[in-house]
Formats: C-alpha cells, sequence, structure tokens
C-alpha cells in the first residue's frame, strides 16, 4: 500500500490513528523517500540523460498510484554546447577587426549576424547547430465528472541543474544569455554604422568600442561551454524536492469539487524546450492557473509577486491572494511575498505569453534559489521543515482555487 503524506494542523484534523507516533514518523518521511529515490538513487540528472529518463518513470509510477491518467509525451531537447553562440562570437570578432579598413563589408557581416542572433532570440527552445536528443515531460490530469470551473497546473522540473558558479548561472539563465547576444550583436552594429557619419577621428573610436560587445560575447560562449561540460548537480533542493512536493500534493488533493488538476514534470527545463513542448501540445485557456515549484528543499520558502528586472514579469493578482490567503489560514506555513531577480523563474515564459502563473521557491538569505548549482545539493542538505510548508502551501492555494464562483 502506497504511503501519503498527510500533515496535521488546519489542513487536516489528526484523526487516533495518526496519533500513532511511529505511524505518522513515517508517514512524514514519504516525501524524503521520494527525494532519496530520485537525488540519491538516481543521482545527477542532466536533461536528455538516462538518469532523467529513470526520473520521468519513477515520477509516471507514483502519479499512476496517485489516481491520475498519466502519458510521458517524446520531445527532442538540445544538449551539449549550442554552436550558435559560438559561430556568432566568431563572425563578430571578425566583423569588428574588418571594420576600420574594410566598413561596408563589416557592417554587412555585423547587420547578418544581428538576424542570426535575433532568430535565435525568437526559436530559443530550437538552435540550428546544437544537437538533440529524446526528452520528455509526464503529464498527469484527475478529471472531474462535471465540467470544471477552474484548471491548475503544478509543474516541477524532472533535470537538475549544472555544478556552477553564480557567474555563470546568471549570464547564461533562462533567455538572459539569448538576449544578451541579440544586444551586443545590435551594438556592434550600430556602432559599425556610424563609421559613415563623421571624422576619421570618430571612426577610430568606434572601432574600439566594438571590442566591448565582443569581449562580452567570448565571455558568455565560454561560461556556456562550461555549463555545457559541467557535471549535473544531485539537485535534491533543486529539483529532487520540487518534485516530491507535487507528489505529495497530487496525493492530497483527491477530493477537488470544481478544479481539475494536472501534475507535469517538465524535462529539459532548462532550456525551455520542455515547457514549449507543452504549450505546443496544449492552448490552455483563461480558466488554467500554472503554480511553478522550484527549489523547495532549502531556504525561505517564498511566493513571487514579481520576476525579473527589465521588464518585470508580475504574478496573476488572482492567484497572489489566494495565496496569501492559504498562507494566513495555517500558520505553520510561513511564506513571504517577494521580488524575485535572481535566475529566471521557470514561469516567467508562461506569464509573458499572457497564462496566468505563480512561483513558489526556495530562496538564500541573497534572493537566490538555495542550493542551486552546488555540488552539495544532496538529499541530507534538505530542509523536512522547509518541504513541509511548501506542501502545505501548494494544497491550501489549490483548495483556495477550488473553493472560487
Amino acid at each position: 500500500m502506497q504511503r501519503s503524506f498527510r500533515p496535521t494542523g488546519p489542513l487536516m484534523q489528526p484523526s487516533s490513528e495518526l496519533q500513532s507516533g511511529s505511524l505518522l514518523r513515517r508517514l512524514r518521511d514519504d516525501p524524503q523517500d521520494s527525494i532519496n529515490r530520485i537525488a540519491g538513487e538516481i543521482g545527477p540528472r542532466r536533461a536528455t540523460s538516462l538518469a532523467e529518463a529513470q526520473t520521468a518513470a519513477y515520477i509516471d509510477g507514483r502519479l499512476r498510484r496517485a489516481g491520475l491518467r498519466v502519458s510521458a509525451e517524446a520531445f527532442r531537447a538540445p544538449t551539449g554546447i549550442g554552436w550558435d553562440g559560438w559561430l556568432t562570437t566568431v563572425l563578430a570578432w571578425l566583423s569588428a577587426l574588418l571594420y576600420y579598413w574594410l566598413p561596408i563589408p563589416s557592417l554587412a557581416l555585423a547587420c547578418w549576424n544581428l538576424g542570426a542572433a535575433l532568430v535565435g532570440l525568437w526559436r530559443p527552445a530550437a538552435p540550428l547547430l546544437q544537437r538533440k536528443r529524446p526528452s520528455q515531460n509526464v503529464i498527469a490530469t484527475r478529471a472531474l465528472n462535471s465540467v470544471p470551473r477552474w484548471r491548475v497546473v503544478l509543474l516541477a522540473p524532472l533535470d537538475a541543474p549544472p555544478a556552477s558558479g553564480r557567474l555563470a548561472r546568471t549570464l547564461t539563465a533562462g533567455g538572459r544569455l539569448l538576449s544578451g547576444r541579440g544586444i551586443a550583436c545590435g551594438l556592434i552594429a550600430l556602432l559599425g554604422a556610424g563609421a559613415f557619419f563623421g571624422p576619421i577621428e570618430l571612426r577610430r573610436a568606434l572601432w574600439y568600442l566594438q571590442f566591448a560587445p565582443a569581449c562580452y560575447l567570448l565571455l558568455a560562449s565560454a561560461l556556456e561551454l562550461q555549463l555545457a561540460r559541467a557535471p549535473a548537480t544531485a539537485g535534491a533542493a533543486n529539483h529532487a524536492a520540487a518534485l516530491a512536493a507535487l507528489l505529495q500534493s497530487v496525493d492530497m488533493l483527491a477530493a477537488l469539487k470544481q478544479t481539475e488538476l494536472w501534475a507535469v514534470a517538465l524535462g529539459a527545463h532548462d532550456s525551455g524546450a520542455g515547457l514549449a513542448d507543452l504549450m505546443r501540445r496544449y492552448p490552455f485557456d483563461s480558466s488554467t492557473m500554472f503554480v511553478a515549484l522550484e527549489s523547495l528543499g532549502s531556504g525561505r520558502l517564498s511566493y513571487v509577486t514579481r520576476d525579473g528586472v527589465l521588464p518585470q514579469v508580475h504574478a496573476d493578482p488572482l492567484l497572489l491572494r489566494l495565496v496569501a490567503e492559504a498562507e494566513a489560514a495555517d500558520p505553520l506555513i510561513d511564506a513571504e511575498p517577494r521580488r524575485y531577480t535572481s535566475e529566471p523563474a521557470l514561469a516567467r515564459p508562461l506569464r509573458r505569453a499572457g497564462k496566468r502563473t505563480l512561483t513558489l521557491i526556495g530562496v538564500d538569505g541573497d534572493g537566490n534559489p538555495a542550493l542551486r548549482g552546488s555540488p552539495h545539493d544532496t538529499p541530507d542538505q534538505v530542509d523536512e521543515q522547509a518541504l513541509d510548508r511548501a506542501i502545505r502551501l501548494v494544497v491550501g492555494l489549490v483548495k483556495k482555487i477550488d473553493e472560487q464562483q
């Protein structure tokens, strides 16, 4: 018989059976069992790897035993180094070197390079010069007998981040690398166009200035290569704990009255390929609310009100109100609202696409995802109380959504 995680408190009243200390301890160990299985036994889970597929199979089995209808949907995701970036870098340096002697060919090359960078920005999950391998999303649904008023999609990543420093993650996470390349190529083209509107001294100054964005492109490509060759972490807090929270929350949300529940474990989440494939297959309408679970095994439990710097992406107002009500209804949750400016959150592309989203995340004292990219992100580092609070918050939020008319 499968154990289910059902904490006492405002979410559920304690029964005489649960007052047995040994039984309660056994029930509360269940999320940690999932983390041990994913991050301990399976271990590091690079996108498109065998370990990611094994994690998908484990999640598939757990969700089926919870009574959900489950499908594993395959897609192809980029793996390893993206040579688009290196090609852009080489052409940018060639354009800058040729500028002083051959301004017209240099400008033409810079404009062509800018176009290639913009194509990459437009199709972030489909680089042209990168090998692709199979990955998968695990999608589970618990349908209602009647027409649902709401649909809630819980999202958590299957893969674990590579071991890396904060600078590398900051410059390359999410769409920052592609955006930075587009801006750098645009600056080189703009500076190249200035050669036709000034004296020789201005032309020489613009030549020197072109090497600044060219150096950025070289640095970004070197960091991307470093990340591609870095080993994946065990990812207990990032993101095995989020998967454990997803599994336990689904177990506890079996009696929803007007909400259709989806649980989605995303493959190749770091490149965005898994999320892109999900949205391509399922054009969710405005009654759908996405709750993204990240880094829930450690740090300060938070729900994100605004994500990013320029532009800022705001969470859905209704979800913000309901998560605040869920947190206030259970004093054991102790979550805080916060503006999040670190690595791009999983739900940011959804919100930019006009979807209703909310991110739940554990952050450290600097506002960064706790233990992300750390080789010490192992099961023994997971804070069981933090995970317990996260599960309570997910369950409380979905129940609040289910009560809305």
